[in-house]
């Protein structure tokens, strides 16, 4: 446990400088450029985002999965990681191709105010840096070196676009936000790329060796790029359904109540992304005593914390929605619905995190597979008639099938 505490807290430090990060894009956006400006960002930063996720295939959890369970094989590391590079560009241009071909479909169905060409064009050419930033962390924690991979996960993306907004607010240049993002991702992915070129030399990893890997790595990454696909559509499948049948305004609303619901999973996220190599070690050695150790040791320190985060959301909701104007306050039974969905995640434990590193990555696809159908069905039934309410009910619902069913996987099969 005290392992997990000293871990957890470097992750859970830059988390929450990140989180504070976070928040202070949304409030300058929203305050100074208006809650359809901050609903318009939230869009094509969730569509920056999913696209990622599409472009590296599930590989940066897998190469999470394969640098912990190799140690200190570094000719299998290298021709394993020069072959995922491969792969990753070329699917980050397919990805950013199909953007491209499908440019008015997404503006005449998402965008209903404005003109988002220009925005989209822009969007195409930064899949292929972001989708490299979102990769190149996990080999730091692969390698168990938390401090670098929680300050470029975490923190580094947050803090430079926060940056150059409040750059750009403070002295009235006042650039486009989405323009801003789109600078960021390029200057944070060259400064991770110059790290982890340093970061592999001095493990004595050289790329350039002759060698190829064998395995066939999207066989066993594409279930984990299912899941995690799933997981990032149903986070923000609720936003891409309000825009279709609301406005970008109430989107932004919403995003106010999410992006605050999130503030109960920092301590979870922050354990799992700990957990994970020392869970997928442990139980590809078999030790599956050390696997249920892990996990209830995480729940504990988990509840312990959540708990008092939902109560302090709960009973100051009109102030922490007044952060972002007062126009969010009127959200105060959304925040409710949307703090319940993110609490039962909490207290189920990190049991994506187990699934994924204990092989089971088919079974949680299938388990998302049914609640993001579950997200959906719901959606279209309860948005027309309750709005942003029916939203985050719709979410909440998805999100108790998919963490109790989980759950339930785990302890049938005898992992926790």
């Amino acid at each position: 446990m005290k392992d997990i505490l000293r871990g957890s807290f470097v992750i859970l430090l830059f988390k929450v400088l990140g989180a504070f990060s976070l928040f202070a894009i949304y409030i300058l956006i929203s305050r100074y450029y208006g809650a359809e400006s901050f609903g318009i960002f939230s869009l094509i930063f969730a569509l920056m985002i999913i696209s990622s996720v599409v472009a590296r295939v599930g590989l940066d959890t897998y190469v999470l999965r394969v640098i912990s369970s190799l140690e200190n094989n570094k000719k299998e590391i290298a021709v394993f990681l020069k072959k995922v590079f491969i792969i990753i560009f070329i699917s980050s241009i397919i990805v950013s191709l199909v953007i491209l071909l499908s440019l008015r479909l997404i503006d005449t169905y998402l965008f209903k105010s404005i003109d988002a060409s220009n925005y989209l064009i822009g969007l195409s050419l930064t899949i292929l840096p972001y989708t490299f930033f979102n990769v190149l962390p996990e080999v730091f924690r692969g390698f168990d070196d938390i401090k670098r991979y929680s300050f470029f996960r975490n923190l580094s993306q947050n803090f430079t676009i926060a940056s150059l907004l409040a750059i750009s607010i403070f002295f009235h240049y006042n650039y486009d936000p989405i323009y801003i993002l789109y600078t960021a991702i390029i200057i944070i992915t060259i400064l991770i790329t110059i790290f982890i070129y340093k970061f592999l030399k001095q493990h004595k990893i050289n790329l350039l060796k002759r060698g190829s890997y064998n395995k066939k790595i999207l066989k066993y990454s594409y279930p984990m790029f299912l899941a995690s696909s799933i997981m990032f559509i149903m986070g923000y499948i609720d936003s891409f359904m309000i825009s279709y049948y609301l406005d970008e305004y109430q989107v932004g609303i919403y995003n106010a109540c999410i992006n605050l619901s999130m503030l109960i999973t920092f301590i979870p996220m922050s354990i799992g992304a700990f957990i994970s190599p020392k869970v997928s070690s442990a139980y590809s050695n078999n030790e599956y005593g050390k696997v249920k150790k892990i996990f209830n040791n995480s729940l504990i320190i988990i509840t312990i914390v959540t708990i008092p985060i939902f109560l302090l959301l709960y009973f100051f909701a009109d102030f922490f929605l007044g952060l972002f104007g007062t126009a969010f306050t009127v959200a105060t039974t959304t925040l409710l619905i949307t703090n319940i969905a993110y609490l039962s995640e909490a207290l189920c434990g990190p049991v994506g995190f187990i699934l994924n590193m204990t092989d089971n990555q088919h079974i949680f696809m299938k388990i998302l597979m049914i609640a993001v159908s579950i997200n959906i069905i719901f959606n279209a039934l309860l948005i027309p008639i309750y709005g942003i309410n029916g939203a985050a009910i719709a979410m909440m619902l998805s999100m108790f099938f998919w963490t109790i069913g989980s759950l339930i996987v785990l302890r049938r099969k005898r992992i926790i």
